[in-house]
C-alpha cells in the first residue's frame, strides 16, 4: 500500500511559530554580544574613560595609585584585530573595578601626536594595550591577546610591592631602556635575576639603535666586585661580537637598581654589599663537623675565576693555616692564576 500523508494546519502553525520565536530571541543576543563593546558602552561604563589624541596624555600624566589600563584602538571596521580588542578590553574593564581603565579612540599606526611625547611607536597596524602605574609604563601588549593580560596584571602589581618601579620610565621613546625592560623577554630574564637571593650577582645591559640589546647577569660569586666585572666583560664580549658600539653598563649590582648611575655612587653601593653565599659556603659546611684543627684557603683571578683548598684534623691552628696555604697555592700555580692564595675559614670562624 502506498502511505499516505495528511496536512495538519495545526501542526504546522505551532512549529512555525516556535521557530519564528527562536529567531526573533536568537538574533539579539548575537547582536548584544558583539555590539557590547560600541563606543556608547565605552562612554557609559564607569571605570572607562573614553579619550582622544589630543587629551589623551594629559588624562595619562595624572598621578594615580590605581592601575591604570590605556587601549588605544579604533572602532573603524576596517581593523578586525581592533575590534577583538575593544571587546576584550571592555569585559576586562567590567572583571576589575579595582583598576582604572582609558580608552584613547585613534588610530595608534596613525596618531604621531602620541609617539611625540610617550613613544618612539607605537604599532603598524595593530592595537596597542599599556599598563601605568603612576604614569610609569609596566607593561604593553600589541594585538588583541587578551589572554596574557592576567598574567600582566599580575607582573605589575608585583613590580609595585616589591619596590622595584624605579627600573621603568614614562615614556617609550628610541634609546630609552624603558621600552626593553617591559619587553616578555626581558621580563623573563630579570626574573631569573632577582630571585636569586642569596649569592653575590650583578646584571650588565647595553642599548643600540631600533632598540637592540643584550644583556648578562652572574651569580655566585666570591665578591660583589667579582660579579660587576664579570657581568660586564661578558656582556661587553657579547655585544662586540654583534658588531654593535658602545659599552655595557651595570643594571643591578645585588639587588640595587643601578642603571645610569655615576661611577662612584656604584663603587659605594658595591662597597656595601657584604655577607653574602658565595661558591666557598658549601666547603665550609663540609668542614664544620669535622674534628679541629682545620682551614680553608682560596685565590681568585681578576676574571673571576677561582680555586680553593681546605684540610682538618691537624694537631694545631697554625700547621693547619700553613698547610691549607701551601696546597692552596699549588693548586694556584697549576691554574696560572696570578693572584695569591688567602684564609677564609678557621676553626668555624670566617676571616
Amino acid at each position: 500500500m502506498i502511505p499516505q500523508y495528511y496536512f495538519r494546519p495545526k501542526v504546522f502553525l505551532t512549529l512555525s511559530i516556535v521557530l519564528l520565536l527562536t529567531l526573533i530571541f536568537a538574533v539579539p543576543s548575537v547582536q548584544s554580544a558583539t555590539s557590547s563593546a560600541n563606543l556608547k558602552a565605552f562612554k557609559a561604563s564607569r571605570n572607562i574613560a573614553v579619550l582622544t589624541s589630543t587629551n589623551a596624555m594629559s588624562y595619562i600624566r595624572q598621578p594615580n595609585v590605581k592601575l591604570l589600563v590605556v587601549l588605544f584602538s579604533t572602532f573603524d571596521k576596517s581593523c578586525k584585530t581592533c575590534a577583538n580588542a575593544n571587546r576584550n578590553f571592555y569585559a576586562l574593564a567590567k572583571q576589575h573595578k579595582d583598576i582604572n581603565f582609558a580608552f584613547v579612540n585613534t588610530q595608534p599606526w596613525r596618531a604621531k601626536e602620541l609617539e611625540s611625547v610617550l613613544f618612539f611607536r607605537l604599532s603598524n597596524t595593530k592595537p596597542v594595550s599599556l599598563i601605568f602605574h603612576n604614569t610609569k609604563v609596566l607593561r604593553k601588549l600589541v594585538g588583541a591577546n587578551y589572554q596574557k593580560m592576567p598574567g600582566y596584571l599580575k607582573a605589575a602589581r608585583n613590580i609595585i610591592t616589591s619596590g622595584h618601579l624605579p627600573m621603568y620610565g614614562n615614556k617609550l621613546a628610541n634609546g630609552s631602556f624603558s621600552a626593553v625592560v617591559i619587553s616578555d623577554q626581558y621580563q623573563a630574564f630579570l626574573t631569573k635575576y632577582l630571585n636569586n637571593e642569596k649569592n653575590y650577582k650583578a646584571l650588565a645591559v647595553a642599548l643600540g639603535k631600533r632598540q637592540k640589546w643584550t644583556a648578562s647577569q652572574k651569580v655566585g660569586y666570591l665578591s660583589q666586585a667579582d660579579a660587576n666585572n664579570q657581568a660586564l666583560s661578558q656582556c661587553n664580549q657579547r655585544w662586540k661580537s654583534k658588531g654593535n658600539r658602545g659599552a655595557c653598563q651595570l643594571y643591578m649590582v645585588g639587588d640595587e637598581y643601578v642603571y645610569g648611575k655615576s661611577g662612584p655612587q656604584i663603587k659605594a653601593i658595591t662597597a656595601a654589599i657584604k655577607n653574602k653565599q658565595t661558591p666557598l659556603d658549601k666547603y665550609v659546611l663540609k668542614l664544620k663537623p669535622l674534628k679541629n684543627n682545620k682551614a680553608l684557603a682560596y685565590a681568585v683571578n681578576k676574571n673571576g675565576s677561582w680555586t680553593s683548598s681546605y684540610v682538618f684534623n691537624h694537631s694545631s691552628v697554625r700547621s693547619a693555616t700553613k698547610a691549607v696555604l701551601a696546597s692552596c697555592e699549588k693548586r694556584r700555580l697549576q691554574k696560572n692564576m696570578s693572584s695569591p692564595c688567602s684564609l677564609y675559614y678557621v676553626n668555624d670562624r670566617k676571616l
